[in-house]
């Protein structure tokens, strides 16, 4: 269901229901200053422009104009309509310039805050490499951060596009997967078994683990689901050090297996679990839906759908 759909306000009805070309009608004699001048600008009747004055009076049960012999004034609340409808007519004219635009040349700056080592997500790679080669005048900045860093700076506005992990689907974000990653126990090669067949995840129980500062929520809900990390051996925000001291045998710890693959200490972690029983979770590209975005931003976002929607 859209946000757009549930529990809409008393503002949102309205502009559902209102006819929005009243506004245009009433700004056209708020300018020409009278009733019969608008009707000539608007190459309407004068009849139709009195009848579309009373309906939008009626519709905001209040007063707009005084008529006078000299033409009209506004009430109080005419200039209050009249001041948003500039506002409107404003934002129509910026909508003509798109028009024809090219958007090849728009230029500006990107910043995505997004969690570390997104650089193995083939799926993002070619997104990214689209988006270049589609608006090379775009400065993209990576801001690497935290996963829940990365989506309290979207939720309070910090940066437009987040990439990372999702804590629960909010109806004010927009949610594109890019990956479903699976995050395998690694230990190091001073555990007893490193270099052994798989085990089940209550193999562990009694092993200390590695983990983050803040896990994100499926790491926790799998570890409690199984009883794993009753007893912390070490402590690491940065996934490199994590690997690191799992490579030390400070404890096993839940690591992304892709990033493991790839890595130098591939060859010195060892993945523990079957796969059937491995942790997965979805990257998103997030979005929040309720603010305007930028051009390069919502440039990036079209390019991200498009991608994912011909895969």
């Amino acid at each position: 269901m859209n946000k757009y759909d549930a529990n809409p306000t008393p503002s949102t009805n309205f502009a559902r229901n209102v006819d929005w070309n009243l506004f245009k009608i009433f700004y056209e004699i708020g300018r020409q200053g009278g009733i019969g001048s608008a009707a000539r600008a608007l190459n309407k009747q004068q009849p139709s422009v009195s009848a579309a004055l009373q309906r939008l009076e009626n519709f905001l049960d209040a007063p707009l104009c005084i008529r006078t012999a000299r033409g009209i004034e506004l009430t109080v609340q005419g200039h209050q309509v009249m001041a948003a409808c500039e506002t409107m007519y404003q934002q129509v004219q910026a909508c003509a310039r798109l028009k024809g635009a090219d958007v090849a040349n728009v230029s500006g700056s990107l910043t995505l805050r997004l969690i570390s080592n997104l650089n193995l997500v083939p799926r993002l790679t070619t997104i990214f490499q689209d988006f270049h080669r589609r608006y090379p005048l775009i400065e993209v900045r990576l801001d690497v951060a935290p996963w829940r860093n990365v989506l309290r700076s979207l939720k309070n506005g910090e940066v437009e596009l987040a990439i990372g992990f999702a804590d629960a689907q909010e109806s004010n974000m927009q949610y594109l997967p890019l990956i479903e990653q699976q995050q395998q126990i690694y230990c190091g090669p001073l555990h007893p078994l490193f270099g052994t067949p798989p085990v089940s995840p209550s193999v562990l129980e009694a092993d200390a683990f590695v983990i983050t500062q803040d896990e994100p929520t499926a790491y926790v809900d799998y570890r409690q689901r199984h009883g794993l990390g009753r007893q912390i051996g070490g402590v690491a925000d940065n996934l490199q050090e994590r690997m690191w001291l799992i490579q030390l045998g400070m404890g096993v710890g839940i690591l992304p297996k892709p990033v493991v693959d790839a890595s130098n200490m591939a060859h010195t972690l060892w993945p523990l679990l079957h796969e059937a029983e491995a942790l997965r979770c979805t990257i998103y590209l997030i979005a929040n839906t309720d603010s305007i975005r930028s051009a390069p931003a919502q440039l990036f976002l079209e390019t991200a759908m498009q991608q994912l929607n011909t895969e």
